[in-house]
């Protein structure tokens, strides 16, 4: 489908029931009543590549799925507040894609037989070495007039693995909980859960909490709480009782294929020198739960 490399995925293989809520709601097309697809392609650069270079190569891959009737959006993540450390690989940057499952079915059905998806495959190969991982997104809560207030927003993923002896049952119990004992203090625009399902590896059995925000200042007053808030005493119980976590990464993302929102140029931004970091000016952070 587009591009890929994802060294960043970790799952929960607990049954997916176990942390969906009852929504009667959809987002852009996705029905947050039942689990939707997500699609991690996660890339490092080749020598001499930049993020721009990847960028120039959007405007084909909107073409093509335009011309193959494909139903998915995406996000493109670049990293803000990574894990990499000096002398560690790190992932240069992420397409997140988004939709109905079904339809990821029908896309891929509809890409693996086009000779422009293959020669456009091999061209991203030339620029970013990727991969390709899927799974299930389970929405707790969207605040839709929020993320319609822009396409721009940062996400932060976390994570995490249960406990010993912690069920799902209890998980779902917590996860439920938390955004009624926390709601008032958290200034989140989404937030899902992601089970990885293909390409899992050694992230088989954990799951990740995502959480967007559409401003720095939101993430920094998510921080703040985290700091000098009743957010501490939360976080610690969390991981003390429910979930192992590795801690948090924050990356600014931007829609660039949506189904029902104008493409955005990114080529066009890097012929003007800028960047998904300087176009957006913001942050954004995933609580926990």
């Amino acid at each position: 489908m587009i591009r890929a490399t994802l060294a960043l995925l970790a799952v929960f293989a607990l049954v997916s029931s176990a942390f969906a809520d009852n929504h009667e709601n959809s987002w852009r097309g996705v029905d947050l009543d039942k689990n939707f697809g997500m699609q991690f392609e996660v890339c490092s650069l080749q020598a001499g590549k930049s993020v721009a270079d990847v960028a120039k190569l959007d405007a084909r891959l909107k073409q093509a799925w335009s011309k193959m009737n494909i139903n998915l959006s995406v996000i493109r993540l670049t990293p803000l507040y990574s894990h990499g450390m000096p002398g560690q690989s790190n992932v240069d940057y992420i397409d997140l894609v988004m939709g109905d499952i079904n339809e990821f079915g029908a896309a891929w059905d509809a890409w693996m037989v086009s000779d422009e998806a293959a020669k456009l495959m091999a061209d991203t190969a030339k620029v970013g070495d990727c991969s390709f991982k899927f799974g299930q997104g389970i929405n707790k809560m969207l605040n839709a007039a929020e993320l319609e207030s822009t396409d721009n927003r940062l996400m932060t993923m976390n994570w995490c693995a249960p406990r010993e002896g912690v069920s799902s049952e209890h998980l779902k119990a917590k996860h439920a909980s938390w955004l009624v004992d926390n709601g008032d203090d958290l200034d989140i625009a989404a937030w899902n859960i992601f089970m990885p399902r293909l390409g899992a590896g050694s992230r088989h059995g954990k799951f990740m909490h995502l959480a967007s925000y559409t401003s720095a200042s939101k993430l920094m007053a998510n921080q703040d709480w985290l700091a000098n808030g009743g957010g501490a005493a939360a976080m610690r119980d969390y991981e003390n009782s429910y979930a192992t976590c590795e801690g948090e990464s924050a990356w600014v993302a931007a829609v660039f294929v949506n189904k029902d929102v104008a493409f955005i140029d990114y080529a066009t931004l890097a012929s003007e020198g800028l960047s998904a970091h300087n176009s957006f000016g913001g942050f954004s952070q995933t609580s926990l739960v």
